[in-house]
């Protein structure tokens, strides 16, 4: 005799948990365990199920319940697990029942705040409803003041917008493709601008109200799903970012899920979402036009994988002449590969006081000397443009490299650093090469 139990609602999670890590909310995720203090710093431990360590801009970390409501999705998006191509057994919460066992995890001290997302089992406001009803349970009858990142699901309502607004600590919406043509190749379902654009611009002007309500939207892009090109993600995270205010814009390596139409396509490399987020990173914090960006690219639209693009920019632009570190502005110091933001406003205060004239004293502010060599100079130092030029940057030894030699790298005196094209030497002494190559 066969005897069917419901599952209890630490089932569910081990599930739903599981479930949700399609959603993302930092580039690389942590797998720590801190239960007696969410908020600390990470440890080497494994987390519950539905339970994971999301990055904040402090840079410590906060413990958060990730969880869908349901996994049931009537929709048809090709590189989806949760969708309607996948014949599995679903799970589903019930309002009261979700909000109980985050409030005993809180209570715990396990978790410190919630991410949740769903399926849409029925309609884009029938779901979110469900959503929004656990979140008013948490807020009102619970009375839990945390964090709570709240999905919005696409083709939501101006009303069911407006109340994630008022209940949520952020906002955020899947884009999943960057246009509405990319969109299309993996769903019929869809419609970019009603779906996704739309929701997304009325966030954006609630925020802007300054009304009390979420802080921030976000979002997330399926690298490679599409066959879109880098620079066909660069576009629309640019417009995010300026037209729209984003906090931040994620990039999710395609990964191919058993029964969907995409079964077969090419898992993406993690190399080329790294990229992506130096991409964003350049874009965002250091300023760069698409214009400044542009020599980055290759003719097809993609960033090597093989060189970081602030390599590439900074052999572009100083082809000539290093950056003399004690008279160039902190805008054109970030620029410096090796050179970050808090090492750019320390060299710009030190030598305020005193000529900088050391890498002892470039490395006590921050600067990672290997990654700057080939880029600055200051009084009794300047980068050789010698072809037989010593390489200081990697530890020499009689190691031939493993690539294979390109015009840019012949005349090392020796090299270790794996081929030519990742050498930022080689970059700083022939960047028009490598100009050729990539604009």
């Amino acid at each position: 005799m066969l005897i069917q139990t419901a599952p209890d609602a630490y089932e569910k999670l081990r599930h739903l948990g599981g479930m949700a890590t399609d959603d993302v909310l930092a580039p690389e995720e942590h797998k720590f365990n801190a239960p007696r203090d969410a908020y600390s710093q990470p440890r080497n431990h494994g987390m519950p199920a539905g339970v994971y360590k999301a990055a904040m801009p402090n840079g410590k970390t906060i413990s958060l319940m990730r969880v869908m409501f349901t996994d049931v999705c009537k929709y048809d998006c090709a590189y989806c697990p949760n969708s309607i191509y996948v014949p599995r057994r679903r799970y589903g919460f019930k309002v009261d029942e979700l909000a109980r066992l985050f409030m005993e995890l809180y209570q715990r001290q396990t978790v410190a705040g919630l991410f949740l997302s769903s399926g849409i089992a029925s309609t884009p406001d029938g779901i979110m409803e469900k959503l929004l009803d656990t979140v008013e349970a948490l807020r009102y009858k619970h009375h839990f003041k945390g964090y709570i990142h709240l999905k919005v699901m696409p083709g939501t309502s101006a009303s069911g917008v407006e109340a994630a607004y008022r209940l949520g600590t952020r906002l955020s919406i899947n884009m999943e493709a960057p246009t509405q043509e990319h969109l299309q190749r993996v769903s019929t379902m869809k419609d970019f601008n009603r779906h996704i654009l739309g929701p997304m611009s009325a966030i954006h002007k609630l925020i802007n109200a300054q009304g009390a309500g979420a802080v921030g939207q976000v979002t997330q892009l399926v690298v490679g799903a599409t066959e879109e090109t880098d620079l066909d993600i660069y576009r629309r995270m640019a417009q995010l970012y300026g037209q729209w205010s984003f906090k931040r814009v994620y990039y999710q390596p395609f990964r191919p899920a058993q029964y969907t139409p995409l079964e077969e396509h090419p898992a993406t490399s993690m190399a080329r979402a790294h990229r992506l987020y130096q991409l964003d990173w350049l874009s965002r914090i250091y300023g760069y036009t698409e214009e400044e960006l542009r020599p980055a690219f290759g003719p097809e639209g993609f960033l090597p994988t093989d060189v970081d693009p602030k390599y590439l920019l900074a052999a572009y632009q100083w082809r000539e002449e290093p950056v003399d570190i004690n008279h160039a502005g902190y805008t054109q110091l970030i620029r410096v590969p090796g050179i970050g933001p808090l090492a750019a406003r320390r060299i710009v205060e030190q030598r305020g006081r005193h000529a900088i004239n050391t890498w002892r004293d470039l490395q006590a502010m921050g600067v990672v000397a290997k990654r700057a060599r080939a880029f600055v100079g200051f009084a009794g130092y300047k980068p050789e443009k010698s072809r037989q030029i010593k390489m200081e940057l990697f530890q020499e030894g009689p190691k031939a490299p493993s690539g294979p030699a390109t015009a840019i790298g012949r005349g090392c005196a020796s090299c270790t650093s794996g081929g030519c094209g990742s050498c930022p030497v080689a970059l700083r002494r022939s960047p028009s090469t490598v100009a050729a190559e990539v604009v």
